[in-house]
């Protein structure tokens, strides 16, 4: 009966699954003789496991059905799994980015009363409109204002409600009576702001922008126009420019500066352009080098006859060289302008000195040479003293000592005994004019 049994159930699943048999005799006697088996009762068993054999069996015949299917003719059926629960998408949190820029705190000390105001200015920097509500935490970081305040920390919370649209700006203010003055100094980076929502602090800052007025002198708080046309007053004070000053010292370094360049821009010039006698520098060429230390009129008046002159291999077109210690005067120093006079000594090719005047001019804020004015010394009356006179004849190579003070032609006459590494000779120099003198004896 049980092999009947057997051979209607395989025929049954083989049609239900699939195409081929999926027992075969094998199969079927293993599974009975392992049936046969577990239906002998236990010798040492008290109680006969009666529902043993058909767990087992079901289990056989489950394991063999899933362990030996060979392919279903279609796919299987995809069910959803049992008990699970969607959960719907929440919409993205709103995180506030807002700043505090423009916020102050103005402290206002008269007879009897003290005042600390705090001006709020929270900007929604935030590309969407901010929905949460906001709150504003304040809290004083030293100890006077803490004492004065008689709290720590306050919460402004809006008695308003309404949305915080992307680029608005809100205005929030609280006044604090004070118990006692509070310094300055305590006021400074003392004040810390968050903007709080939902218990979380979204930004937070120290208000840097302090105002301390006091009027305990006059008892009487000014008029807040007052108080405007005094502001306005400060920032204009502020706004002026005053121009700066030079020393004597500033403009005589100046001078020098430009007339170094102007000399290296010439040797360079030459350099470049193989100025000589036969081949004379032209000012088309050259003036275009100058142009960052000399002006329009220095250029048109000075430079086009000086530059063809100066590579002449002759006497003349010469730079100026002003003695730095004797007679180098500032006579003039404006905003824009700076004049200045100095004395070229007397050399062997010049037995006379010279009187040199400058003009500098203020250009795009740079000093520039403007003018400058060469004439002789013949004929002046300077009163040199001899120390003047000794500088003027004294070189880095050469050691000069008094010798003696004489008149010639009724004029005052310093006697120097000059001494270098080649040769000793005696020179004497006329305080009037800085002119040689020879036939003094």
């Amino acid at each position: 009966m049980m092999e009947e049994q057997l051979k209607k159930l395989s025929t049954t699943m083989d049609q239900g699954i699939s195409k081929g048999k999926v027992f075969t005799d094998k199969d079927k006697q293993q599974i009975l003789t392992r049936i046969r088996k577990l239906s002998v009762p236990d010798v040492r068993s008290k109680r006969p496991h009666s529902l043993l054999p058909k767990f087992l069996t079901a289990a056989l015949f489950s394991g063999i059905i899933f362990s030996t299917y060979i392919y279903f003719d279609k796919e299987p059926v995809q069910h959803s799994q049992p008990n699970v629960v969607t959960k719907p998408e929440q919409p993205p949190v709103s995180i506030p980015n807002v700043s505090g820029e423009g916020s102050s705190a103005v402290y206002t000390s008269n007879v009897g009363e003290k005042k600390l105001t705090i001006s709020l200015r929270i900007t929604n920097n935030s590309d969407s409109t901010i929905t949460n509500r906001l709150k504003y935490r304040i809290t004083f970081l030293n100890s006077d204002l803490v004492k004065a305040t008689g709290t720590e920390s306050f919460t402004i919370e809006p008695p308003k409600y309404s949305s915080f649209e992307s680029g608005d700006t809100k205005s929030i203010s609280k006044e604090f009576n004070l118990t006692q003055d509070v310094a300055k100094d305590s006021l400074e980076n003392a004040i810390k702001v968050e903007t709080i929502s939902d218990s979380k602090t979204h930004h937070s800052f120290v208000i840097d922008t302090i105002k301390y007025e006091t009027y305990q002198d006059i008892g009487v708080v000014p008029q807040q126009e007052q108080v405007e046309k005094e502001e306005e007053k400060e920032e204009e004070k502020e706004e002026e420019v005053v121009p700066v000053a030079i020393s004597e010292g500033e403009a005589r370094q100046i001078l020098n500066n430009n007339l170094a360049n102007i000399k290296q821009t010439l040797l360079e010039s030459e350099k470049k352009n193989n100025w000589h006698s036969d081949n004379p520098a032209s000012y088309e060429v050259a003036g275009p080098d100058f142009e960052p230390y000399v002006t329009d009129n220095f250029s048109n008046s000075v430079l086009k006859t000086f530059l063809p002159e100066y590579f002449c291999e002759c006497d003349s077109g010469m730079l100026p060289m002003i003695h730095q210690e004797v007679r180098f005067n500032v006579n003039a120093i404006t905003e824009d302008t700076i004049e200045i006079s100095g004395i070229e000594p007397p050399s062997d090719m010049n037995n006379i000195g010279k009187l040199w005047r400058f003009r500098l001019a203020k250009e795009d804020n740079q000093w520039k040479l403007d003018q400058w004015e060469e004439s002789t010394l013949q004929g002046a009356n300077l009163g040199l003293t001899k120390e003047e006179a000794a500088k003027l004849i004294s070189t880095q190579t050469n050691t000069v000592t008094f010798q003696k003070e004489i008149q010639v032609n009724g004029s005052k006459v310093y006697v120097f005994n000059v001494k270098d590494a080649d040769h000793e000779f005696t020179a004497a120099i006329s305080s009037s004019d800085t002119s040689f003198v020879y036939n003094y004896e």
